[in-house]
């Protein structure tokens, strides 16, 4: 008797039935690429693609007596086939050499056909395709990295006005087209390259987006319109000067 052993179960081993003759052929595995073809002038190019489930055929003769040269009862094979055919599961297919495992896939039964003969055992036809696992458990939010906004007083020829900020690393980060506005600037966004534009000048310094809107280091965006900047740290007000 071979030792291979072809066993058929679902549920994580609820049920398992051995199937009892091994087929001459074991599965013949087909792996197929979802690969695509087009056409660039006069070539023909391929677009590798992912692999695809695996599918398989299963041909098996399936006694329903027995013989010395086989174990198992075929009908309990047709009687796995329906049950997870019925409840719309998959099944899961080992083939086993001895203690070397050749094969181990979960499967959805595509079709199964099968007929008895003029002695009444079962022949069956399975056509098989690869069952892909989906992890549907949800994955914990991500933590937000956006920094913690408040409000700034920044003061610029003794007016002052409440901007949005945050503190990054004990820098300033703060709206710029708010203080640009303070400063008399006129303000525009060059979406190309994500930078604010002052007077029609591009300042080419560090900027960041949140909500829409334009975020700049103060001390950054000062500079580059030609101010200086007092910081007040009993009270984290910011002072703007023209040099």
């Amino acid at each position: 008797m071979t030792p291979v052993k072809m066993l058929l179960s679902y549920n994580n081993n609820e049920k398992v039935v051995e199937v009892p003759v091994i087929p001459d052929k074991l599965p013949e595995i087909v792996q197929e690429l979802a690969n695509e073809e087009f056409t660039a002038h006069t070539k023909t190019l391929t677009l590798l693609g992912s692999k695809k489930p695996r599918t398989f055929t299963l041909d098996l003769f399936l006694p329903t007596k027995e013989y010395e040269f086989c174990k198992g009862n075929g009908e309990e094979v047709i009687s796995l086939l329906k049950y997870v055919a019925e409840k719309k599961i998959p099944a899961r297919l080992v083939v086993t050499d001895n203690m070397t495992e050749l094969l181990n896939i979960a499967i959805a039964i595509k079709n199964f056909r099968y007929y008895y003969d003029t002695v009444k055992n079962i022949r069956a036809t399975i056509d098989c395709v690869e069952y892909i696992f989906v992890n549907t458990q949800t994955a914990p939010p991500e933590e937000s990295t956006a920094p913690v906004f408040k409000e700034t007083a920044v003061t610029y020829n003794n007016t002052t006005s409440q901007i949005k900020s945050a503190n990054i690393e004990g820098h300033t980060l703060i709206k710029a087209r708010d203080v640009l506005n303070l400063l008399g600037k006129e303000v525009d966004w060059n979406a190309e390259r994500k930078q604010v534009i002052a007077d029609g000048e591009l300042l080419d310094i560090h900027t960041e987006v949140y909500d829409g809107c334009a975020y700049c280091y103060v001390r950054d965006m000062a500079g580059a319109v030609g101010f200086d900047v007092d910081y007040n740290p009993n009270d984290k007000s910011v002072t703007l000067k023209e040099r």
